[in-house]
């Protein structure tokens, strides 16, 4: 459709442009209609084979097409313009969606729906997982899913962020009947990070399943190349690689990428370069879906990073695992060996023995203080010799790992069970445990 003229032409062989008849305007102001090559969206009215609906980003408004008649109807009452720019519409169940957009300066999440009795666009107020902003994304409406489907998002406001912008990587899908946004993964593959931060305008095709994407910016050889996401498949993504080098867009043209390619239905539609005269009539190539994922690289699964990136995460992580193994290593070392030097300066000779004596003796189980005696060589001595001995070798033993070991008990004493009046000793087992590993 021409605005300027109100005529509606028809290209049948991808070339040639045919006059098919003059639009006739009801309650339509020629001044109202936004003359852009993007977000114009059609949608075929229920049970109506000739009728499509028309909405335009930017605008708000709806109108309602009928090709048998070529009269163009405007059914809504907006009166309001670039709040919703670049806004992802599309027709779900007989009823008209917008979702999110890009107006005044900032982006947003909001999204909509026509009411045809109102003739107006309603608020709808969702749950879950609702994403900061929907815009400048791959989106779009999955009918066999039933699902609104939108990732790899930028958050801009010329107020907070001026020329920054905030990407959420944040894979969403919307639930219609719950009203809720579930989040089902996040784009980790640094193939597509890289696409989807290269430029702002970019071109999403969206057929329900596959977004199709053409990468101009890549220009391998002047040929450009299509990155495929299949949303049914667990988002595996595929590159078609051109192998029979045909030039997408010729590179000199004056027309957007939007009106050079073009998703019909599984077909992907898209302008050859011109080479023969006139310059600048350009033919047309149009490739199937299927055919461009028999010829492409599969890349994996867009939720998860390539096997290098993978491989490096892993022997980060492994990395950080042995040094942490190490500086605990180190750090028990000087700690055995700040308590050993404890022990050396604290314990006299008979105290390193008996403790010795008692390391060695520990899993025989208790021992005597005859025992004891006789391991010092008193065991000739008179008894009172003998017992002053095991008390000074006891208490100078007990005090000075009671200052190494703070609140830890030393000695086991336990009553021998043959003569009630002899006692039998043993290291205290949370003891013996420390002193065996210096």
């Amino acid at each position: 459709m021409d605005y300027a003229t109100q005529q509606f032409f028809r290209c049948n062989d991808g070339v040639n442009w045919q006059f098919v008849a003059k639009a006739k305007y009801v309650d339509v102001v020629p001044g109202d209609f936004l003359s852009t090559d993007r977000g114009v969206t059609e949608s075929q009215v229920p049970n109506a084979k000739n009728q499509v609906y028309l909405t335009i980003h930017c605008t708000g408004q709806v109108y309602l097409v009928d090709k048998s008649t070529w009269e163009i109807k405007r059914i809504d009452r907006t009166f309001f313009r670039g709040s919703n720019c670049r806004s992802f519409q599309f027709m779900r169940k007989g009823k008209l969606y917008t979702f999110g957009g890009y107006g005044f300066w900032q982006s947003t999440n909001v999204i909509t729906e026509f009411s045809f009795k109102g003739r107006e666009w309603l608020s709808i107020q969702a749950n879950g997982d609702i994403p900061k902003a929907i815009s400048f994304s791959p989106s779009g409406y999955s009918a066999k899913k039933d699902r609104f489907i939108t990732f790899a998002n930028i958050k801009s406001n010329d107020t907070e962020f001026k020329t920054n912008y905030i990407y959420d990587w944040n894979i969403y899908e919307y639930n219609f009947d719950k009203k809720e946004f579930v989040t089902v993964g996040e784009v980790k593959m640094s193939t597509f990070k890289e696409f989807f931060t290269k430029e702002l305008a970019r071109n999403y095709h969206f057929n329900g399943r596959y977004f199709v994407m053409v990468d101009l910016v890549q220009q391998t050889n002047n040929f450009d190349s299509v990155l495929i996401i299949d949303t049914q498949d667990s988002y595996k993504a595929y590159r078609w690689r051109n192998p029979e080098r045909i030039h997408i867009s010729d590179g000199h043209s004056d027309e957007s990428l939007e009106k050079l390619t073009h998703l019909v239905g599984d077909t992907l539609v898209f302008t050859n370069a011109p080479t023969a005269y006139p310059y600048r009539v350009a033919g047309y190539s149009k490739i199937a879906v299927s055919q461009l994922l028999a010829d492409s690289d599969y890349l994996g699964v867009i939720t998860q990073d390539t096997w290098a990136s993978e491989f490096s995460k892993i022997g980060l992580i492994f990395a950080g695992f042995l040094i942490f193994i190490i500086i605990v290593s180190t750090i028990s070392a000087l700690r055995k060996r700040r308590k050993k030097h404890q022990l050396e300066v604290l314990l006299g000779d008979n105290e390193r023995q008996f403790m010795d004596f008692m390391l060695l003796n520990y899993r025989q189980g208790y021992v005597t203080g005859h025992q004891i005696v006789a391991f010092f060589g008193k065991h000739k001595s008179s008894p009172e010799s003998q017992r002053q001995f095991r008390a000074t070798l006891f208490n100078n033993f007990t005090k000075a790992l009671s200052l190494i070991y703070p609140g830890k008990e030393v000695l086991d004493v336990q009553t021998d069970e043959k003569d009630q009046r002899m006692l039998n000793y043993r290291l205290n087992a949370e003891m013996y445990d420390r002193l065996s590993r210096l």
